[in-house]
């Protein structure tokens, strides 16, 4: 499968601060691996934030993925390191933790997701809105579909102005019996090249990288305490991912299809529009 161009520097770069996590859904992909402790560095932080705003300060900044960012010791500081070179920081969290200094410091950033699966992280998402300032930052809720927490999007997107919120988002289970990007369900349609290897890369706490926030599994051979963004992203092994394209390990993955985005809701000139992701002829796996 012929990839289209690739970006020569990733529009989206996925930094992972601990892998840690103060709860434990069921659906979570964590169940899988054995990764789950440990902290980056502030020196691989800075390293990293340093690459990126000299090469391309426009790429946006995700210092999430397996786990609770804000349970990093150094948070704050890392976060406002970032901040203060006026990078584009959109982070995700499960809310449990924002309050105080943490929500100052979220308040700052970009774009913030509430990724909900408890009534205490609901709350924190409702408390953090009175921080916003001129519309900013933007502020999502999501929920996965199937969990508990899930009762609680029905009180969101039947709000006339979903609940001050500016976007909602039901996401599908993105792993299933842990193939890692398995949503469970079958398609009738050509496979696609994975967005995810032209304009993402995902470094892990080690250093080590994965080839997309769906693949839980890191490149250990691979790592950023030796080489640059830039050496990464062009690198042999990279281009050898996406050249083999679906490979074994990108082969189960369903993602390619977008469906498991979900829904979303989102208020436009004072309407709720409501979307479906990757509405495709797909039949139930057996």
């Amino acid at each position: 499968m012929k990839s289209p161009k690739i970006l020569d520097y990733p529009h989206r770069i996925v930094i992972e601060l601990t892998p840690q996590c103060n709860l434990s859904c069921s659906m979570c992909p964590r169940n899988y691996i054995e990764t789950t402790d440990g902290y980056m560095s502030k020196s691989l932080w800075k390293r990293l934030i340093d690459d990126i705003a000299k090469a391309e300060p426009d790429t946006i900044i995700l210092p999430f993925w397996r786990g609770e960012s804000l349970l990093h010791p150094d948070f704050i500081e890392l976060i406002q390191y970032a901040l203060n070179k006026s990078l584009r920081i959109h982070i995700s969290t499960n809310g449990n933790l924002v309050t105080g200094e943490f929500a100052e410091t979220l308040a700052c950033c970009e774009f913030v997701t509430f990724s909900i699966h408890t009534r205490i992280g609901y709350k924190n998402a409702k408390n953090f809105l009175l921080l916003k300032e001129n519309d900013k930052p933007i502020v999502q809720v999501s929920f996965v579909k199937g969990e508990d927490s899930e009762t609680m999007l029905q009180t969101v997107i039947n709000s006339s102005d979903l609940d001050g919120f500016d976007s909602v988002r039901l996401y599908e289970e993105h792993t299933k019996d842990g193939i890692f990007g398995k949503s469970g369900s079958s398609y009738e349609i050509p496979r696609t090249f994975c967005p995810k290897l032209n304009d993402t890369l995902v470094i892990a706490y080690d250093g080590s990288i994965s080839r997309c926030n769906h693949i839980w599994e890191t490149e250990k051979k691979m790592n950023f305490h030796d080489m640059s963004i830039k050496d990464i992203w062009n690198s042999e092994r990279i281009r050898e991912i996406r050249e083999n394209y679906p490979d074994e390990d990108c082969g189960p993955c369903d993602q390619w299809t977008g469906h498991t985005c979900g829904e979303s809701w989102c208020l436009v000139d004072g309407e709720i529009e409501h979307k479906i992701y990757g509405e495709i002829n797909r039949v139930d796996a057996e």
